[in-house]
């Protein structure tokens, strides 16, 4: 996945230098540094996995190497996205949706766990803003890989 990261107050300009950090659940459906409770039972609290952090390139990109995220239920599948200054303040917590044409033939292969329980649009949190959650692109295919991008604006 490829991320822009845009300063609005500065007329969209790439923003250089700031910390992107991702993350997002396993084909199972399963975080990292999560679990032993009602919504995870597996516990994952002591492992690092599918999380991510690079800072921007002059053009305002960071880019990572991923498997396609599972989903849980009530969930449709996304990945998080938090932009950070150097210091460490948050500049943006968002997340990032799939269509629903692309994760349909992610989850109809072997290993993931099947058709989600919430599409997009029933996902409580993309309800009010799956427009500006919806990545901008992503192509490929199950057998090659899919590259996903998106242009996140912050400020």
């Amino acid at each position: 996945m490829t991320l822009t990261i845009q300063d609005q107050s500065n007329g969209c300009t790439p923003l250089e230098g700031v910390l992107v950090d991702v993350w997002q659940c396993d084909k199972d459906g399963n975080y990292s540094q999560y679990g032993g409770n009602q919504l995870q039972t597996t516990n994952y609290s002591n492992q690092n996995f599918l999380r991510g952090r690079q800072t921007t390139n002059a053009n305002g990109q960071v880019s990572f190497i991923s498997i396609f995220p599972g989903w849980y239920p009530g969930r449709a599948p996304h990945i998080h996205v938090e932009v950070l200054t150097t210091s460490g303040t948050s500049l943006l917590v968002t997340q990032i949706a799939f269509p629903v044409s692309v994760y349909s033939e992610v989850y109809a292969t072997n290993g993931y766990n099947g058709a989600p329980d919430r599409s997009n649009t029933q996902d409580s949190i993309f309800s009010d803003s799956l427009s500006r959650n919806m990545s901008d692109s992503v192509t490929g295919n199950t057998v090659d890989g899919y590259t996903l991008l998106k242009k996140i604006t912050v400020g």
